[in-house]
């Protein structure tokens, strides 16, 4: 009968010095990821900065009514409407708003 073979490693303790530097290593490359996704993300919205997130295309029109701004894509066909965040709310408490809104959209396809 053929006996097994066992092979054993003993690992002397281990750097600190190497822990430290790997530790610090690994931090960098996450923050240069981290960076590098801001960036990418924010080249993305500038490359994008009005374009329709319905239909794609750079039609977007901006409408100020108050401090609320709306913004409506001009495409033939699509008609989107964008809010940034908060604004629903905004206009949800204010019914006034609402109808100017209406109004100055509905001038848009006259």
């Amino acid at each position: 009968m053929a006996k097994d073979i066992l092979t054993v490693c003993i690992q002397s303790e281990v750097d600190r010095g190497e822990l430290y530097f790997k530790d610090e290593d690994e931090k960098l490359i996450k923050r240069l990821r981290e960076k590098a996704a801001q960036e990418a993300s924010k080249k993305y919205r500038e490359e994008h900065m009005n374009h329709c997130f319905r239909c794609g295309t750079p039609s977007l029109v901006e409408i100020d009514r108050g401090d609320i701004k709306i913004d409506i894509c001009v495409n033939e066909g699509c008609g989107a409407i964008h809010l940034d965040p908060g604004e629903l709310e905004k206009i949800l408490k204010n019914e006034q708003v609402i109808g100017n809104i209406k109004k100055s959209f509905l001038a848009l396809f006259k």
